[in-house]
């Protein structure tokens, strides 16, 4: 995750190297991949087989509210869990850091994610028939968490990320 500085642009201030336990699973912090305003998630690897992979997702809870949100992506995806276009959630831990609190997820790393396909397309189009299954696969994910009791509404998952 990056701080603002007010001298010079932005801080590197992630976990990039560590080791970390987080429940059940010991995870190597390798590098960011994505970011956002409160959160940042990075590429990882199991400490004993290094050729498995995770996401990590690092989010910042300063209050409340989005402490609240945090608990409700981590019950959303354990609902989910075993869906063929939802990413497993692995294990997850909350640590209370003072005036904050910082979730970690560690999630499973897909290569193919709803995410990639977008971004490897670059300026080009997909053929009919490849934007179809995508678009059935995304629904699937969407009616999946529709068929939840109560329904889960997609715009309060911030991270639940479909794969194809």
């Amino acid at each position: 995750m990056r701080r603002f500085n007010p001298f010079g642009g932005k801080v590197q201030t992630g976990l990039e190297g560590r080791t970390i336990d987080v429940r059940n699973v010991k995870i190597t912090v390798r590098n960011a991949i994505a970011q956002g305003g409160f959160s940042c998630v990075y590429l990882a690897c199991d400490a004993l087989h290094s050729s498995k992979q995770y996401a990590l997702k690092h989010i910042i809870c300063n209050d409340s509210e989005s402490l609240d949100l945090v608990m409700k992506e981590i019950q959303v995806m354990n609902l989910l869990k075993g869906h063929a276009n939802v990413v497993t959630l692995v294990a997850h831990d909350v640590f209370d850091m003072g005036r904050t609190k910082e979730a970690l997820l560690v999630m499973e790393f897909c290569e193919k994610s709803l995410v990639s396909a977008m971004e490897s397309r670059g300026t080009g189009y997909y053929e009919e028939k490849k934007a179809l299954l995508i678009f059935r696969d995304v629904c699937n994910a969407v009616f999946a968490m529709h068929g939840q009791s109560p329904p889960i509404a997609h715009r309060y998952m911030e991270s639940v990320i479909y794969r194809y």
